[in-house]
C-alpha cells in the first residue's frame, strides 16, 4: 500500500504492492537531464506537457516493487498494460514528483493560490524596527 508521507503513489497496474517514489537521487538525475526549472512549468501546465520520454525517466528512477526496491536495480521496468490509457501513469508520476518536492498531490499543489515573496530591502511592516 502507497503511503503518501513518503511520497508514494500506487502503481499496482506494474504488479501487486508496487509504487512510484522519488528520492533526492531521482531528483538529482531528472534535473541533471531536463534542468532543475523545466519540471515546474511543465507540471503547472499538467498533462499536456508530459511525454513519453520523461514519464519512462521518472519511472526508471522511481518505480519500486512491493519491497521497496527500484525495477532498475534488479533488472528492467514491467510493461504499462496495453489496455490502459497513458494518461493515468503520467498522473502519478506528477502526483510522485509533486508528492516528493511539495509534499502535496499534483491537484492539491496546482489548487493553492500563488504567493508573491516579500521584498527583503522593504521597509518592516507595521512600524517595526530594524535593527
Amino acid at each position: 500500500m502507497a503511503n503518501r508521507h513518503l511520497g508514494e503513489v500506487a502503481a499496482d497496474e506494474f504488479g501487486n504492492g508496487c509504487v512510484i517514489r522519488l528520492d533526492m537521487d531521482g531528483l538529482a538525475r531528472i534535473e541533471e537531464e531536463y534542468g532543475e526549472f523545466t519540471w515546474a512549468p511543465r507540471l503547472y501546465n499538467g498533462l499536456s506537457m508530459v511525454s513519453a520520454v520523461k514519464i519512462r525517466t521518472v519511472l526508471n528512477l522511481a518505480l519500486r516493487n512491493n519491497k521497496g526496491t527500484l525495477f532498475l536495480a534488479g533488472g528492467s521496468l514491467p510493461s504499462w498494460p496495453t489496455d490502459k490509457p497513458l494518461a493515468p501513469l503520467a498522473k502519478k508520476c506528477q502526483d510522485a514528483l509533486t508528492l516528493f518536492i511539495y509534499g502535496k498531490s499534483y491537484d492539491e499543489w496546482q489548487a493553492q493560490p500563488v504567493v508573491e515573496e516579500e521584498d527583503a530591502d522593504a521597509d518592516p511592516k507595521d512600524g517595526a524596527e530594524v535593527l
